[in-house]
């Protein structure tokens, strides 16, 4: 049986991110034999019994490396997803959950919580404000985008430019009145990453990406009906408000939780879906799938870029993203015009 173009993208792009993982456990400031690793993963799959691991290595493993890399690949997937269904959305190839505001909101109800103390007293306080924030910020877009009537695209580029700089004036804000112990908490969680992160984490942001990206995968018809125009989709009887609304409140829960345990970490939705878009096509449904291996690998391909990096330099995953993702942006919006012209 022949395999499509698309599922052949999605197994290659899902041997990468095991690749990727792999060598994401073995590689660190502390490098551990591959055999070792593979001895580690192999007791603890119940295939078998091995005590020659040092403790250290064992614990660096499964307590550290292992969640993270784990953690990256459901960020990244939830941030692509969230940013090709944002695109077809609103029939923008510009549009993302950077762009749009609603990482931007989700960062500010996230520091919210740890500015108020709820993320320490309340369980799922911060990936629930976070949730929060970037919804009520894609509202606030998609209202104030269609009070003029029908909107343009770069009417609602310029919306959510405008929302997501009240959201960052907002975390400035935060800061500014945030004990100074605290600040640096809220300054190494802005610039994005999962280093500190654990099993607690993967297991916080799990369910809700999981549903998040679920749902926009069940979406997928309507996606391809939003892609043809409002008018077209009407015409064929999809309800273009509510669906609208219902896939901004499903990429505000996964970004929200992504942007709970790992910080501002931006462009993913942008760059990830340009790229496969051009390999596997626009139809949502392999598109989505694709997106979720493809995002996975992209960001911990990142994060191994950042952490060779970081032996000269601080370089967090969130900076690194920013600097491949501005010259990205720049050049789809120069292709954009140019098609259009």
């Amino acid at each position: 049986m022949r395999l499509s173009r698309s599922a052949r993208v999605a197994l290659l792009l899902t041997a990468g991110y095991a690749g990727l993982l792999l060598l994401s456990v073995v590689w660190g400031t502390a490098s551990i034999p591959p055999a070792h690793a593979f001895k580690v993963l192999i007791t603890e799959m119940g295939w078998g019994e091995n005590h020659s691991v040092p403790e250290l290595q064992r614990f660096l493993i499964l307590q550290v490396r292992l969640p993270q890399g784990l953690l990256l690949g459901l960020v990244g997937a939830a941030l692509a997803c969230s940013g090709a269904a944002l695109q077809a959305t609103f029939e923008n190839p510009l549009a993302d959950p950077g762009i749009l505001g609603v990482s931007g909101g989700a960062s500010l109800g996230a520091v919210l919580a740890i500015h108020s103390g709820l993320a320490d007293s309340l369980f799922l306080a911060l990936p629930l404000c976070a949730c929060l924030g970037g919804f009520l910020a894609s509202l606030l877009v998609y209202a104030l985008t269609y009070l003029g009537g029908r909107p343009s695209g770069p009417t609602l580029l310029l919306t959510g430019v405008a929302v997501g700089s009240m959201s960052v004036a907002g975390v400035s804000l935060v800061m500014v009145v945030t004990e100074v112990h605290r600040v640096q908490e809220l300054l190494f969680w802005l610039v994005g990453g999962v280093r500190n992160q654990t099993w607690d984490h993967l297991a916080l942001a799990g369910p809700p990406i999981a549903f998040g990206v679920g749902g926009l995968l069940l979406l997928h018809r309507r996606l391809d009906a939003l892609q043809l125009g409002e008018e077209q989709a009407l015409a064929i009887g999809i309800p273009v408000v509510w669906t609208r609304l219902w896939i901004l409140v499903l990429t505000a829960l996964a970004t929200g939780a992504a942007t709970a345990v790992s910080g501002g970490i931006g462009f993913v939705g942008l760059m990830v879906p340009q790229i496969l878009r051009r390999l596997v096509g626009s139809r949502s449904q392999p598109l989505l799938v694709c997106c979720i291996t493809g995002g996975a690998a992209f960001l911990l391909a990142c994060e191994l870029i950042s952490r060779s990096l970081t032996e000269r330099f601080s370089l967090h995953l969130g900076i690194l993203t920013s600097l491949l993702g501005g010259p990205t942006f720049l050049l789809v919006l120069r292709k954009t015009r140019e098609r259009r012209s």
